[in-house]
């Protein structure tokens, strides 16, 4: 585990379960920084300062559903990792919901001791992700320089047609961005 401080933010509204929770993390990366929230208002004003490293929520909370804390995520820190760590979501549909909206994963609070595998888990498959954005942002950008070069030599051969032919690769490139 590197010295990186790991910040975790924890939505949670039961002072046990988030104790529980904390130590459970605290076994994946004793380097660790909490920020928590026990309701909307709190959690939407801490999270998006906080830029946290993975959200950990539950279900139910006393203002708000989990899913509507994941849509929350996904739209101010789209690549932070959700996890679901709750009592009630062992509802087969509720879970599909949950994982197709956007969430990373889900553990139910009675198998809190895999938490650490979990995070595990979803930590490496987010750096993949980021790696494969990153590979995906590089290609884009190389393909928009080729086409810029190609542009410009199109534009000083000044021939019929290539003012067309320039203004369309300019079309492709304006759509690769």
């Amino acid at each position: 585990m590197s010295d990186e401080i790991f910040k975790v933010f924890v939505l949670e509204d039961m002072p046990v379960d988030l104790e529980l929770v904390k130590r459970q993390v605290r076994k994946f990366n004793p380097n660790v920084l909490f920020a928590v929230a026990r309701h909307r208002a709190e959690f939407e004003d801490k999270v998006t300062m906080f830029q946290p490293d993975v959200v950990l929520s539950d279900y139910n909370l006393p203002d708000m559903n989990g899913l509507e804390a994941l849509l929350y995520v996904r739209e101010h820190l789209d690549s932070t990792p959700f996890i679901f760590i709750t009592g009630i979501l062992n509802d087969e549909e509720k879970v599909a919901e949950a994982i197709l909206t956007g969430a990373s994963g889900y553990l139910l609070k009675e198998n809190l001791r895999n938490l650490p595998e979990l995070l595990t888990a979803v930590i490496k498959q987010n750096e993949q992700a980021m790696a494969q954005r990153e590979i995906e942002w590089e290609r884009r950008r190389d393909n928009q320089i080729k086409l810029g070069k190609s542009i410009a030599m199109i534009r000083q051969l000044n021939v019929p047609g290539s003012d067309e032919i320039a203004l369309s690769l300019q079309e492709v490139a304006d759509n690769l961005r």
